[in-house]
């Protein structure tokens, strides 16, 4: 095979044909001058953005057998050719992919012992090495800490979370950035004029645009239309080719939402799927110029498009606000998820365009808000003057009344409570008639102390010291220890200062109970009944 594709033919020589990576190049220039080189090297960006080209080039730098080390290798000796090439002895290229395991290691570590035959650096480019295994890793470490003399490790990946952080600490690490389409058009138009081929500006826009940041994208895309168009790539050529819409497309689709024309919006749709677009790119490409809308809507000037577009842009822009502009995005960002999910994509695109064509007819929340302040929007004129309500059955309201006297009735009560009293001399009686109040106060607080209290006896009252009668020992050995905790809460009912005394006065009639049943239990604490009841608990 004779023909060689752009991408391999244009592969950059040198540091400076190196786009988009100054960065990066400037600073292994220095290395190379200042004589730091170090043992190790991580290459670490989106695919087609120049790691392995560079690092086949930093290769030769240290190499050359004219100049090296250099920064401006020959490209005309033979270990610069073997380099470009991928068959020199000294630098040797590993794809990590197929070399994942650990085996793999073992027999580079072999081969670390022998010195380079014809060459400064013996160099090792692993690509992909992410795909190495743990294992592999990990055998790689101490090797990769303190290699032979005159070895250099150069590591490239695209995704370098994957990389274990031990490996990525003994390297030093360059993040490679994405080709601004700028970058990538320069260099299509370079390659344009060593081939003897017209393109149109446009035309290389939108390929450049495709490639999404990658120049080997945009090379094998070159290589295609080139096949297709021969001597002349047109903009037509490259949109029929890659099923690109066309931005005439987009403006008119707006422009008729601006418009309310439901009708021509779904007509546009039906025309590109008919051409047989695929409906996400075309979303992608919507949402694209949608976003270029919003730039020069807020004040961003856009560089890489031409002032005739830009200027159609301002003008579609003054229909919509940034509110509108962001409300579409949500839906069309959504609309490519529902796609995803959906069985019949042309049907949920169908309506949801409907629904984007009632723009005009939304209004922000802020909107209605000012509204209904300037008296725009009068909410009464909006209720209907005669209000049928439905007929309730007499029993129903019976008990709705009830209920919220019911509910009243215990407020009434809390209000009571809440008032403060006079101080005053208790008796037994006022200690009768508020009992039950106190004691579920006392609840709240401790519910086994409010049952206990419950079922003593008030043995005497005298000067505000109630002397309680308990018959249970559990239950005087609990309020006993409690005693301050009850006084507190009756003496806060009773706004005075109340003492309490308990004595045990053991109960005839409560004979001991050496094995009782679980229902002598529930007799003796009813929470802890309704507790076993609610959840079947079984007590060993």
């Amino acid at each position: 095979m004779s023909y060689l594709v752009l991408a391999r033919k244009y592969r950059p020589q040198t540091f400076d044909e190196v786009y988009a990576q100054n960065h990066i190049t400037e600073i292994l220039k220095n290395t190379i001058e200042l004589d730091r080189t170090a043992h190790a090297y991580l290459f670490t960006g989106p695919r087609g953005v120049g790691k392995t080209s560079l690092a086949r080039i930093f290769s030769k730098s240290l190499n050359c057998l004219e100049n090296g080390p250099t920064t401006t290798p020959c490209n005309k000796c033979e270990n610069c050719k073997d380099i470009t090439q991928g068959i020199s002895s000294d630098v040797i290229e590993i794809d990590g992919a197929s070399n994942t395991g650990i085996d793999d290691i073992r027999e580079l570590q072999k081969e670390l012992m022998y010195s380079p035959s014809n060459s400064n650096y013996k160099i090792y480019i692993i690509d992909e090495v992410h795909m190495l295994s743990k294992n592999a890793f990990n055998a790689l470490l101490k090797t990769l800490e303190e290699p032979p003399k005159n070895v250099i490790f150069i590591f490239a990946t695209t995704e370098p979370h994957k990389v274990i952080p031990t490996i990525i600490s003994r390297c030093q690490r360059f993040d490679f950035k994405r080709i601004p389409v700028k970058s990538i058009i320069a260099r299509l138009q370079d390659i344009c004029k060593k081939e003897t081929i017209e393109a149109d500006e446009e035309a290389l826009f939108l390929i450049a645009k495709k490639a999404d940041g990658s120049m080997r994208d945009a090379q094998s895309l070159m290589d295609q239309i080139m096949a297709y168009g021969k001597d002349r790539i047109t903009h037509s050529d490259v949109l029929s080719i890659f099923g690109i819409v066309p931005d005439d497309i987009f403006h008119n689709i707006l422009d008729n939402i601006a418009n309310k024309e439901t009708s021509k919006i779904i007509k546009h749709l039906h025309s590109v799927l008919e051409k047989g677009n695929d409906i996400q790119e075309f979303l992608n490409g919507l949402l694209d110029y949608i976003r270029n809308l919003m730039l020069l809507k807020i004040g961003i000037d856009i560089s890489v498009m031409s002032k005739i577009k830009k200027k159609s842009l301002v003008t579609l822009s003054t229909n919509f606000t940034e509110n509108d502009l962001l409300y579409l995005t949500q839906l069309l960002i959504k609309l490519k998820m529902d796609i995803k999910n959906s069985n019949n994509p042309i049907l949920v695109t169908e309506m949801a365009f409907v629904k984007i064509a009632k723009l005009a007819e939304l209004q922000s929340i802020d909107k209605l808000i000012n509204a209904f302040q300037d008296g725009s929007i009068n909410i009464q004129s909006e209720i209907p003057k005669e209000i049928t309500l439905p007929t309730i059955k007499p029993e129903i309201l019976q008990n709705t009344i009830q209920s919220r006297e019911d509910i009243s009735e215990k407020n009434n009560l809390k209000e009571k409570q809440r008032q403060p009293k006079e101080k005053i001399n208790l008796t037994i009686q006022m200690w009768e008639n508020d009992k039950e109040l106190i004691i579920k106060k006392l609840k709240i607080e401790k519910m086994i102390l409010g049952n206990f209290l419950n079922n003593c006896d008030v043995d005497d009252i005298l000067n505000n010291v109630i002397h309680f009668i308990v018959g249970k020992k559990l239950a005087f050995e609990m309020l006993t220890k409690e005693k301050n905790l009850v006084a507190k809460i009756i003496s806060n009912y009773f706004n005075t200062q109340i003492r309490v005394d308990f004595k045990f006065i053991k109960n005839d009639k409560d004979t001991p109970n050496l094995n009782p049943t679980i229902e002598d239990i529930k007799k003796e604490l009813p929470q802890l009944a309704k507790f076993i009841e609610k959840t079947d608990s079984i007590i060993n």
